[in-house]
C-alpha cells in the first residue's frame, strides 16, 4: 500500500500515513480450554509450555489477560492492551487481539468479547 501512496504523495508522506494504520490482526487457532484455579483458560498453544487467553473479573482487575505456564510452573498473566475477538473461519475457532476502537464489518463473523458479554452468567 505504501508503494501506491508514494506515487500519489510527496516523499515521506506515505510513511507517515502508514504509521497511523492499525497493524493486521493476528488470528490464533483455539485448541481448547483448561481450568486453572476454577477459571476457564483458552488454550492457543501447548505441547510443552502452554498458554493463551483468560478473562478475569473477580480475581483481579476486570479484563482479558494472556497467560503462559511451563512444566510444573504457575501461570504468568499479562493484561491485554486491546479487545479480544472471536472469529469462526469455516469450522475453526480463532481468537485475536484487536484495537479498543475496532468495529467488525457486518459481513464478518467476528464477535468482540467485551465486559458485558463476559460478565453475563447467562451466556457462559
Amino acid at each position: 500500500m505504501t508503494e501506491i501512496l508514494n506515487q500519489l504523495f510527496p516523499d515521506g508522506i506515505a510513511e507517515n500515513i502508514a504509521e497511523f494504520m492499525p497493524p493486521p490482526i493476528e488470528w490464533t487457532t483455539v485448541h481448547g480450554s483448561t481450568t486453572i484455579y476454577k477459571t476457564k483458560h483458552i488454550i492457543t498453544y501447548g505441547g510443552g509450555p502452554e498458554g493463551g487467553f483468560v478473562y478475569f473479573y473477580r480475581e483481579r482487575e476486570a479484563g482479558w489477560y494472556s497467560w503462559d505456564r511451563g512444566w510444573f510452573q504457575p501461570a504468568v498473566y499479562t493484561k491485554v492492551d486491546g479487545q479480544i475477538a472471536i472469529w469462526w473461519d469455516d469450522d475453526v475457532e480463532r481468537i485475536g487481539v484487536v484495537p479498543h476502537d475496532y468495529e467488525p464489518d457486518e459481513d464478518e463473523d467476528i464477535r468482540i468479547m467485551d465486559d458485558e458479554i463476559m460478565q453475563n452468567d447467562d451466556l457462559l
